[in-house]
């Protein structure tokens, strides 16, 4: 917008904020401004030139290398920046701005109310298909065209829900934590009592109170009910269960699920009296329909064939009651077809996840990982044995409770790339989520693989240039909220360039594994990552070379410290801002 009478078209931007030196010490530039010159005696080095009319700015310092940054900026570069953004338009800072900015001011500006949230990306889908589908390497984009996703559910009461897998430090933890629980329970003259005879209700032997697990776990819900929180010695959502890998789900469980819900609706879908009129041939029928009628009393009736079955019914109850409301007469119930809400089968081959989601497990398995916000704060990947009771009891419950929150369950057993909701002056922490169920705070972004690779999204995310441009251009929090990120530019790269950053993530998720479980690197991988250090040292900007104890490589941090390193590198290469950072300032 044009400037207003008397308002200066120019302005000095100070960068007194502390920060890090090359050398990792820590700077305070802000000293330097007792000793700054008036205005019109300050000097600067170098100019930048701005096209699209902002004119130009121009730099320089004040006091010794760690000192001030200051810049003359033209007022116009912040009024034309996407969501009025305001940032230090240090030299590589601008090259980006000018690279992005005005695509994503369009991109949003055309999109946005398609994109910023997961039910409108859903009811967009179609164009968001074809708008993908045309999408060359080296086009600019947004985040929130080419992944979807949203947050999770909230079970309202995670105790009585999760457990850590047995075997783990978590989960021994938990078992020395059991026998401090019940010493205190047998110690107490109103919990005693009560505890005992839950315990003898259950199966669990009074001598040995903990031998039993199942029986001492059936009995902490119905103590939390009676006693408080402290008087049992528990924190309000402390977790107490241990779950036993006998019955960890596995893709058989999954499988057994759906088909006991494929035989259940076909039976309930023959004898509803509401659908009766569906099984009676018409002249108008198309081919689909005829197929699906054909099974009404088929002997088998192949997956495939009954999505088909499935979808037909949908669509005749919806034709059904439309004619109805036109004549006036009363519509066929919602529940008639016995699905539960979102639940819908289209894909033979993603029934068995459809099933389980809306149905819980009724096999053998009944425990499902689950994922909630990182609280180490991981990088690449996690390390929380986390599980989910996720039985038929506990689906309906979880599905239809007013105290939790069912939601983003689309997305469930699928695998994405999740991240730290809170990160503050520091890059973002992506990290590749396996197929589970997860929580609110375990926000979830996912593209598909023809169009980008997660893999490949994962790197990218975790690399610093991604996070300076959220930090200077989106939103200057510490919090990494999805609707940030579905804002971010993102360049769409080459064949090669997507297979190195597969590559690279690849070895840092390796790497990650090997952090997590103390081993040092094997010789493939340290001679790999060795090769990436040499080839740092002779092509990439300085401020990306490894230090001297990283290029030792004697463990798997050190590996994942230059591969690291090597993303940052690619990531500059694929926005067009080689050699202009470092781009580590968030």
């Amino acid at each position: 917008m044009p400037a207003k009478a008397g308002t200066p078209n120019t302005l000095l931007f100070i960068q007194a904020r502390p920060r890090k030196t090359p050398d990792g010490r820590s700077a305070d530039p802000e000293r330097f401004l007792a000793t700054l010159p008036v205005t019109a005696k300050l000097t600067f080095d170098s100019t930048t030139k701005l096209h699209r009319g902002l004119g130009e700015v121009t730099h320089g310092t004040h006091g010794l290398h760690d000192g001030l940054r200051i810049h003359r900026v033209p007022v116009a570069l912040y009024r034309d920046a996407h969501n009025r953004a305001f940032f230090e338009p240090r030299p590589g800072t601008l090259r980006l701005f000018e690279t992005f900015n005005n695509n994503v001011k369009a991109l949003v500006d055309e999109w946005w109310e398609r994109i910023e949230t997961s039910q409108k990306f859903a009811d967009n889908l179609a164009a968001i298909r074809a708008y993908q589908a045309a999408l060359k390497p080296g086009d600019i984009t947004v985040v929130g065209l080419v992944a979807e996703g949203g947050q999770g559910m909230r079970t309202a009461n995670n105790a009585g829900f999760l457990g850590y897998l047995e075997g783990t430090p978590q989960a021994d933890e938990l078992a020395a934590k059991r026998e401090q629980w019940t010493q205190r329970w047998l110690a107490d003259a109103r919990i005693n009592p009560v505890f005992l005879e839950l315990l003898r209700q259950h199966g669990g032997d009074a001598n040995k109170p903990t031998k039993n697990s199942a029986a001492w776990e059936a009995c902490v819900e119905p103590l939390r009910s009676l006693f408080k929180p402290e008087q049992l010695g528990f924190t309000k959502s402390g977790l107490y269960r241990i779950v036993p890998k006998a019955l960890v789900a596995d893709e058989s469980d999954f499988q057994f699920t759906w088909r006991q819900r494929k035989a259940e609706l076909l039976k309930h879908w023959r004898a509803e009296k509401n659908l009766a009129d569906f099984w009676t041939s018409e002249l108008s029928d198309g081919e689909r329909r005829k197929r699906a009628r054909k099974l009404h009393k088929a002997a088998h009736v192949a997956d495939a064939d009954w999505c088909l079955l499935c979808q037909e019914l949908q669509r005749w109850v919806a034709e059904e009651n439309a004619s109805r409301k036109q004549q006036r007469k009363p519509t066929i119930p919602r529940d008639t077809l016995g699905l539960r809400s979102a639940e819908d089968y289209a894909d033979p081959a993603d029934a068995p996840r459809i099933a389980t989601i809306y149905n819980g497990l009724c096999g053998r398995g009944r425990f499902v990982p689950f994922r909630k916000g990182d609280p180490e704060g991981n990088r690449w990947l996690d390390n929380e044995p986390l599980y989910i009771d996720w039985s038929e009891q506990s689906v309906e419950w979880l599905s239809t409770a007013p105290e939790a929150r069912w939601q983003g369950h689309k997305f469930f057993f699928t695998g994405g790339v999740t991240w730290t909701a809170v990160a503050n002056h520091v890059a973002m922490k992506a990290r590749l989520q396996e197929p589970c169920i997860f929580d609110a705070d375990s926000m979830r972004l996912t593209p598909k693989p023809e169009v980008i690779k997660p893999i490949v999204f994962l790197a990218l995310l975790n690399s610093d240039l991604v996070s300076f441009v959220k930090m200077k251009f989106i939103k200057h929090t510490q919090k990494w909220e999805i609707g940030d990120l579905r804002q971010i530019p993102l360049v769409m790269p080459t064949n090669p360039q997507a297979a190195r950053l597969e590559k690279l993530a690849e070895m840092a998720l390796t790497s990650k594994r090997l952090e997590f479980a103390g081993q040092q690197p094997p010789h493939e991988l340290a001679n790999r990552a060795r090769a990436l250090s040499h080839e740092l040292e002779a092509h990439a900007p300085a401020y990306l070379h490894p230090h001297a104890q990283r290029k030792l490589l004697a463990t798997a941090t050190d590996c994942l410290e230059v591969i690291q390193l090597v993303v940052n590198w690619e990531a500059e290469k694929l926005y067009g801002v080689e050699g202009g950072g470092p781009f580590d300032e968030f």
